[in-house]
């Protein structure tokens, strides 16, 4: 008599029996599900990102990765899970415009079992503002995710301490920016700064406690 067996029958009952499924194992999974680069045409490349790939409560396996487009660029092409894949993209010889690709991640052993990341890089003629950048001054963490258009800047971010969300508003003409954070209490702190590179922007922020706090943002 199995295990599975036994437990059938000490969980019935004159008044009927419920049969306890077996716990599913988590899918092989991949974190984030999508990536996305901005950078300049003709100039440095964008920090490269990491993709977790793991599958609780399995022994290790191996998977592999590989992907459909010259430009862009994995740490690894296969080991064992879990792992931590690096993500880079070179973008010379690139012309300004939107680029996509994809990553296929397969688990080689247990079942071949695949994930397919898909990978957007967008280049502009002059440097982007667009996306994730954080950095800290004196004793506060900042961290903003922002777009643009047509040098109108919006978005959202985090100051800690304390910790607080903000609502990102303002303006960007290369290689100036000028921004507001605006927390639910109503507080604000101003942020204004040039790019020193491609990915990263010196900034003075100002509100609060902060009083002409220098910081640099780096591009995530």
């Amino acid at each position: 008599m199995t295990a599975r067996t036994l437990l059938w029958l000490l969980c019935c009952s004159s008044a009927g029996c419920r049969e306890f499924a077996e716990p599913t194992a988590r899918a092989f999974e991949v974190d984030p599900a999508s990536l996305s680069f901005n950078g300049r045409a003709g100039g440095l490349d964008p920090p490269s990102q990491n993709v977790t790939i793991s599958q609780a409560n399995v022994r290790p396996v191996r998977w592999t990765a590989s992907v459909d487009a010259p430009w862009l660029r994995l740490s690894s092409g296969g080991d064992t899970l879990p792992y931590f894949l690096g993500v880079g993209v070179k973008t010379a010889g690139l012309a300004v415009g939107t680029y996509t690709a994809t990553i296929l991640v397969q688990r080689s052993e247990g079942g071949r079992e695949a994930r397919s990341i898909p990978v957007t890089l967008g280049l502009q003629p002059v440097i982007s503002l667009g996306g994730r950048w954080v950095g800290t001054a004196d004793t506060v963490a900042v961290y903003l995710n922002v777009r643009e258009q047509g040098g109108i800047v919006s978005g959202s971010g985090s100051l800690t301490d304390p910790s607080r969300v903000v609502a990102v508003a303002g303006t960007y003409t290369p290689p100036n920016i000028s921004v507001v954070l605006v927390a639910a209490s109503g507080d604000t702190t101003r942020v204004s700064g040039s790019f020193t590179n491609d990915n990263t922007i010196a900034v003075v922020l100002n509100g609060g406690s902060l009083t002409n706090a220098q910081a640099t943002l780096y591009r995530q």
